[in-house]
């Protein structure tokens, strides 16, 4: 059956509405395009006509003021022709018969302020003001293209008139300078030529003079001198010449739009310029445009006039022919909706005829009628046997026929229908059979879906691997439960179909109606409780449950998980998460969390650094070193029952958390009378540990914990040997630790900069004076041109672990040096380079020397190595070896600062070293100290034991020199024998000694 649509309706006289309006909307397009074209052409005329007018003014006003300046240049020709031949003739009486001659001028030109004749510097030689600025703006003043009189700049005078210097140059006299005629033109004049023009209403006429000033402006006729003087945008008088310009612009004094043109004078550097307001030249266009407008909107008035009329007759059809065929309609559209097709069959003929809307709603092709045997066709063989039985029964009894059964469409689809009928006779007294057939084919689908759901709802009920069940959601007894559900509480099915949700859940489950808003939106938030088992254990289940509709009455879909694995395994994730394992204390982000819920403002944390615990775990193994740590963490422990919170930080350190500010004293003593008590062994040893304490106080400012506990662990670390004391933070301890950090970064980013220097101090032998050697002493510049002492950057570099890189970069450098001294013709001058304890121990010092040297192509032995005893103190057998090393690639060790450190003399005994450096506490006033002068005696005599060279450093007076002289030292340097210097400084230096 087709759905009914408007392309049904013969409606007509719609056609006729729009012809007339496509007539219309033509005939309005015409209009338009014609009052439009008419409307331009009046505005471009009107404009053309503005454009002309505005160019002869400018033009009439061009011409007069050029007729008024060749007046002014010939009288200006007259005076220097008349002053020229004065000057010659009587030069004695020249000048006041000049002026009397300009004077003469100047009265018959009242547009003249003054004449007078000017040096070439402005000072006047006639009666009358000189110029002061003459000399300034004579070399570059402009002038006509065939004048020699030159425009100065205008200015005001006291009494608020304007000015044009005008400056025509005289012949040169015999023995005088350049003299010049200085005329001074009122701009009143100009004021005046602009004035009672007829510009219209808001017409303007300007006139521009050099520099693009303003010399007269009038408007509408009058003269507005208020005006004179400002500078304008106009083009050059040389532009405006090759290319006149007319066009409308904005002014740029008030703003008014205007139809402009500008003249440039032929002779002269001035422009005028005329301007006819915009808005006035097209005050009747604007009234013509009105006046079409109106036309316009006055055929569209009339035009939808006749529009409306002609609807009013297009409505009244159509309301005719749409009356006649609703009631059709409906009918259409109650068969449509409800898939209803109408039938008959004559007995006689037994021929079955149906409407179109049959054939389309069931796919039975364009036919509308068939014989009964050919229709039998399109029904499913399975159902053919039980209609034409049916039918049959229907016509012998004259009783109604009903059935159900499948239709086949010519696509091979299949509809359900159901079919109704009866017997009916007409007015002839013929019999025929009529219904209807009704597509129930969603309806059976439905019914279908509806049958599988229940039979999967049902498969996944039962099969499903987690506990279900339903129970009454008033009575709380059980309606059904899946087989999970009696594996996991041990009941059988039957069992549980007699028992209540209570028998399962002493404590019940939570009300569904406050978990959810929308009983379909899904499971309830989950809830945990206690059940138990048929056995009487118990067990911890999540429950989620939904309320649904169950065998007609309310019920509750529950899902049962046992959790009771789960929540053990959760709690114990939580406590590894809160406590250290090996301790058993809570780590130090537990404390942190504690500490910032705010139950005991000012609280006191104490940082405790352990020290000797890993000297245990390598030599007794870490099994030992966590039995002293447990041992330790049990008296922290009781030491937190009294006085707060203790925590652990791997792998040495503790946290400890004072609560009470006013027991500080007894909870510090008690802490570290824990510490300090010895840690005894299964075996029977005792072993002592080491601590630093550091104490950061909660100021009330809001600080979380974390920030307190990183302080205490600043003041901490800001302890270096004194054990068990207690260092305090402060505002100064974090201050100093910052310009740490910072200098700390400087020092990396010189590194990589390559911010360093070398200087280089002689080492004398005192036998004949010479240069032994030269040490390289590393300086660390600044922009400014200071140097950072090395004492300052030195020991943050072994600290910050900078040593490394920092020395491989002084051996390349002292490498390199030593290469351009032998460039240089000095083959057997040594370079000394020092070693920090910690590039020795760390780097791998005999490997950066051999890299450093094959660069620089030199041999190892052109260096030598300063070592301090911390270097053999700290970690002998590996700082010996690495001497070895060294010692056996040719290079010379001196041991530095010797007799300030605890070298014990077995070691000095075995050591590979070539000298001794003495250090400078030793030889400081050695000769009239006599500790120092024994010290120093005994030293040099057991360095010569040895067969080693002694080398004294810091010598500064000459009787420290001559005393060391006599008693027999081999090598000297200090800053009496030269200061620390660049490498070509150093080297004159060399050179210097060794021509003495």
């Amino acid at each position: 059956m087709e759905r009914p649509d408007s392309r049904h309706h013969p409606l007509q006289p719609v056609v006729q509405a729009r012809t007339v309006l496509g007539f219309g909307l033509l005939l309005a397009l015409a209009l338009a395009i014609g009052l439009g074209y008419w409307v331009v052409s009046d505005r471009r005329h009107r404009l053309d006509a503005a454009e002309r007018q505005s160019q002869a003014l400018a033009a009439g006003v061009g011409r007069v003021i050029n007729l008024e300046l060749r007046n002014i240049e010939r009288a200006m020709h007259g005076i220097a022709g008349d002053a020229q031949q004065l000057l010659e003739t009587v030069p004695e009486q020249a000048s006041a018969l000049i002026s009397e001659s300009i004077a003469g001028v100047v009265s018959r030109h009242r547009e003249i302020h003054s004449i007078v004749l000017v040096a070439a510097n402005g000072v006047a030689l006639t009666d009358g003001p000189g110029e002061p600025g003459f000399g300034d703006w004579i070399g570059r003043a402009p002038h006509g293209p065939d004048t020699r009189l030159q425009f100065g700049p205008a200015y005001a005078l006291a009494d608020g008139r304007w000015v044009l210097p005008l400056a025509l140059a005289m012949p040169a006299g015999r023995g005088a300078g350049q003299r010049w005629i200085l005329a001074r033109l009122l701009t009143d004049e100009l004021q005046s030529m602009t004035a009672g023009l007829d510009s219209g209403r808001d017409g303007v006429v300007s006139v521009i003079g050099p520099g693009n000033i303003l010399l007269a402006r009038s408007l509408d006729g009058t003269a507005r001198p208020e005006l004179v003087g400002r500078q304008v945008a106009v083009p050059s008088p040389q532009e405006l010449r090759q290319r006149p310009e007319v066009a409308q612009h904005a002014s740029q004094v008030d703003g008014l739009r205007r139809v402009v043109a500008g003249h440039a004078l032929v002779h002269y550097p001035l422009q005028a310029w005329a301007g006819l307001s915009t808005r006035q030249v097209l005050l009747p266009w604007y009234r013509f445009v009105a006046i079409a407008v109106m036309l316009y909107l006055l055929y569209w008035a009339l035009l939808l006039v006749m529009l409306r009329a002609v609807g009013r007759v297009d409505r009244a059809q159509r309301d005719i022919l749409e009356q006649l065929q609703r009631n059709t309609e409906h009918l259409r559209l109650a068969q449509y909706t409800g898939k209803v097709g109408a039938w008959a069959m004559e007995q006689h003929t037994r021929e079955l005829v149906w409407g179109g809307d049959i054939s389309a709603m069931f796919g039975l092709g364009q036919a509308h009628s068939s014989s009964l045997r050919l229709f039998g066709r399109h029904v499913h063989p399975h159902d053919r046997r039980m209609l034409a039985r049916r039918f049959a029964s229907a016509w012998r009894s004259h009783s109604a026929f009903s059935s159900e059964f499948r239709l086949v469409a010519d696509d091979g689809t299949e509809r359900w229908v159901v079919g109704r009928g009866g017997v009916v006779q007409d007015q002839a007294g013929r019999q025929r059979m009529t219904g209807t057939l009704v597509d129930i084919s969603e309806r059976m689908e439905a019914m279908s879906r509806v049958s599988d759901a229940e039979r999967q709802f049902r498969l996944i009920f039962d099969r499903n691997p987690l506990p279900f069940w339903v129970h009454d959601a008033h009575s709380l007894r059980f309606l059904e439960v899946n087989r999970a559900a009696t594996v996991q509480y041990g009941f059988s099915r039957e069992e549980l179909l007699t028992m209540e949700l209570g028998d399962l859940c002493p404590g019940g489950l939570p009300d569904a109606s406050g978990l959810v808003e929308d009983p379909a939106a899904g499971f309830d938030a989950a809830h945990v409780s206690q059940h138990r088992r048929k056995d009487g254990s118990t067990l911890q289940v999540r429950v989620y449950g939904s309320e649904i509709r169950f065998g007609g009455r309310d019920a509750r879909l529950v899902l049962a998980e046992d959790v009771s694995e789960r929540l053990e395994y959760e709690k114990e994730l939580a406590y590894r998460a809160r406590h250290d394992q090996t301790t058993g204390l809570i780590n130090v982000q537990t404390l942190s969390d504690r500490l910032d819920q705010g139950q005991h403002p000012g609280y006191q944390v104490v940082y405790l650094q352990l020290r000797g615990l890993q000297p245990i775990r390598d030599s007794l193994g870490r099994e030992t070193a966590d039995d002293v740590l447990r041992t330790l963490a049990a008296r922290l422990q009781q030491w937190a029952d009294d006085f707060g919170l203790a925590a652990h930080q791997p792998d040495e350190d503790f946290v400890l958390a004072i609560l009470h500010p006013q027991r500080s004293s007894a909870a510090l003593e008690a802490a570290i009378e824990a510490v300090r008590e010895p840690i005894g062994q299964g075996d029977g040893a005792m072993q002592r540990l080491d601590a630093r304490f550091g104490l950061a106080q909660d100021d009330g400012s809001g600080q979380r914990a974390e920030r307190i506990i990183d302080n205490a662990a600043l003041a901490a670390h800001a302890l270096e040997t004194a054990a068990f004391e207690i260092s305090r933070y402060d505002g100064a301890l974090a201050r100093r630790y910052s310009e740490r950090l910072r200098m700390a970064a400087r020092l990396r980013a010189a590194i990589e900069q390559d911010e360093f220097e070398l200087h280089f101090q002689p080492i004398l032998r005192l036998a004949d004076g010479s240069v032994a050697a030269l040490e390289a002493l590393v300086r660390w510049p600044q922009r400014d041109g200071t140097y950072i002492p090395p004492g300052d950057f030195i020991p943050l570099c072994e600290d910050t672990g900078l040593i490394v890189p920092l020395g491989n970069w002084i051996l390349r450098r002292a490498a390199q040096a030593q290469a351009w001294l032998q460039r240089q013709g000095c083959q057997d001058l040594p370079v000394a380079v020092n070693v920090s304890a910690i590039q020795m121990l760390q780097g791998d010092l005999p490997g950066e020397l051999e890299a450093a040297c094959l660069q620089a192509g030199i041999a190892p032995h052109a260096l030598h190595m300063e070592l301090t005893e911390s270097v053999v103190m700290n970690r002998p057998e590996q700082g010996m070896a690495a001497m070895q090393r060294l010692r056996e690639a040719g290079v010379c060790i001196s041991l530095d600062d010797f007799g300030t450190g605890f070298s014990s003399m077995s070691y000095l005994r075995h050591l590979p070293l070539s000298s001794i450096k003495l250090d400078r506490a030793f030889i400081c006033d050695v000769d009239r100290d006599e500790r120092n002068a024994s010290i120093c005696s005994a030293l040099l005599m057991l360095g010569h034991s040895l067969g080693l060279v002694m080398i004294a450093e810091g010598v500064e007076r000459p009787e420290e020199l001559e005393w060391l002289r006599r008693h027999g030292c081999d090598q000297v340097q200090g800053f009496l024998l030269g200061r620390p210097q660049p490498l070509e400084s150093a080297l004159l230096r060399v050179r210097g000694v060794a021509s003495h």
